[in-house]
């Protein structure tokens, strides 16, 4: 594979991962489900995005402050392209026209205390995502060489490598009746003594 489709492989896998995370958890938090367009537009955005980074060294710090700013395009993204809008109906417990009208301000976007800690917990599943995906791939390359090499092992078997059958057990002769009641009559009784 060539070091550019290497490096797309990588940028789709970031992409993907950075923006299915905040998806999920951004619904996971309260929020409403976007639309279809509203999760494609940032996936090919944070694909453009990846796909430029994809291939150059980037510290940790550089690298937490791109995947927070991602989050919050991606939040920003999922609750303007809501299916049922947020400020119409509120989510998790939240009525933002009640918010806006307390505050005497515009209707305001709310959520619950639960989303930014989501939006966190998606950035940081795609922070160790990006960060180990080398080692998450060699182990993936290991397990599927194990499992191709034990599928071949079982297929390639012919009659002619088949193991020679083993020893065969043959069972031993039955005592006949008389013995086995002279044996069970000499066994100790725990029964009580027979009157006469």
């Amino acid at each position: 594979m060539s070091e550019g489709m290497t490096r797309l492989g990588r940028a789709a896998g970031a992409a993907a991962l950075s923006t299915f995370s905040a998806l999920a958890l951004h619904v996971l938090a309260g929020g409403h489900a976007p639309s279809l367009l509203a999760v494609a537009v940032p996936l090919a955005a944070s694909f453009a995005v990846a796909a430029q980074l994809a291939g150059r060294p980037l510290g940790r710090w550089r690298l937490a402050a791109i995947l927070a700013a991602s989050q919050l395009a991606l939040h920003t993204s999922f609750s303007l392209g809501a299916v049922e809008a947020p400020a119409l109906t509120g989510h998790a417990g939240h009525d933002p026209a009640a918010l806006a009208a307390a505050l005497g301000t515009p209707a305001a976007h709310a959520h619950a205390a639960s989303m930014p800690l989501a939006h966190v917990l998606a950035g940081a599943l795609t922070f160790v995502g990006i960060r180990r995906a080398g080692a998450l791939l060699r182990a993936l390359a290991r397990l599927a060489a194990l499992v191709a090499r034990a599928l071949l092992a079982g297929l390639s078997l012919s009659p002619d490598d088949a193991p020679a059958p083993g020893r065969r057990i043959v069972p031993a002769p039955r005592a006949s009746g008389a013995v086995v009641s002279a044996l069970l009559a000499s066994l100790p009784s725990r029964a009580p003594p027979v009157a006469a």
